[in-house]
């Protein structure tokens, strides 16, 4: 996939500004090729963080990633020599568990605890088996855990919507967390005052900036453009393992506590 494709294939996200920015790579491959994120936000009228967001838009981390996809686009042969996509694996996992033995999540627990009912919301196709499992981890716990689509018009959603309250959570899944179509979906939950928890890739991301709390796993693609279809995602299901096996050791813990002190 060349990165046109890219752009067609997310168009719907993109505002004009990134609009402007696609074209300049498309016009200016070469000149891209050797421009930091700095060069390309001053050379194209914009900011950092707004470059490192467009370009997580196109499924990328940042604009080096994305600038590493142009640098070796139509030169696939040569890269593959010395591309190693299970070191990436290797290399997300450990920047998760990285990430996971320095979380604090302990008021995320005690919101669990509280809460009524969880309910997870998935918006695609990987992140339905991340979102099942989930669920099955929180039954297997013993909260009631429900899992729909992540649209405001499905059937499912607007029924729940009906006996939403503070006392529910929600878990929204996303792998890039630039999914600005849930924005809909969000506004209700907010009104309804549920706890929103995002699921997302390691990045800043527009729906971790709307959730109550944020979860992230690191996850990358493969810098062979023809494996534009390659993303890892098992740090996912690391991160989901991780984060409700934690619940039970702080179930634990605090009945231990409460048992020590009578």
């Amino acid at each position: 996939m060349v990165f046109t494709d890219l752009v067609n294939e997310n168009f719907n996200s993109l505002n004009d500004t990134d609009l402007f920015m696609s074209n300049f790579i498309i016009d200016h491959p070469e000149k891209v090729k050797k421009m930091s994120t700095q060069d390309f936000a001053k050379t194209c009228l914009s900011s950092k963080s707004t470059v490192i967001r467009f370009a997580q838009k196109l499924g990328f981390t940042g604009f080096t990633e994305l600038r590493n996809y142009i640098k070796w686009q139509g030169k696939e042969e040569v890269l593959a020599q010395s591309s190693n996509f299970v070191a990436q694996i290797f290399n997300d996992n450990e920047k998760t568990l990285s990430y996971i033995s320095k979380g604090d999540w302990l008021e995320v627990y005690q919101k669990i605890e509280q809460c009524q009912t969880i309910y997870i919301l998935s918006t695609g196709v990987t992140q339905r088996s991340q979102a099942s499992e989930l669920q099955r981890l929180f039954l297997l716990i013993g909260k009631t855990a429900l899992h729909i689509p992540a649209s405001a018009q499905t059937s499912e959603f607007r029924r729940i919507v009906d006996r939403l309250s503070e006392k529910d959570m929600v878990f929204v899944l996303s792998l890039s967390g630039e999914n600005t179509h849930l924005e809909n979906l969000l506004n209700v939950l907010s009104v309804r005052r549920a706890i929103i928890v995002s699921i997302t890739s390691y990045q800043n991301n527009w729906l971790a900036g709307r959730a109550d709390y944020s979860l992230y796993a690191s996850s990358s693609r493969s810098p062979l453009p023809n494996e534009w279809w390659l993303q890892t995602a098992s740090s996912f299901f690391v991160l989901i393992e991780a984060f409700a096996f934690g619940y039970v050791d702080y179930l634990r813990k605090k009945q231990d506590n409460s048992t020590n002190y009578f």
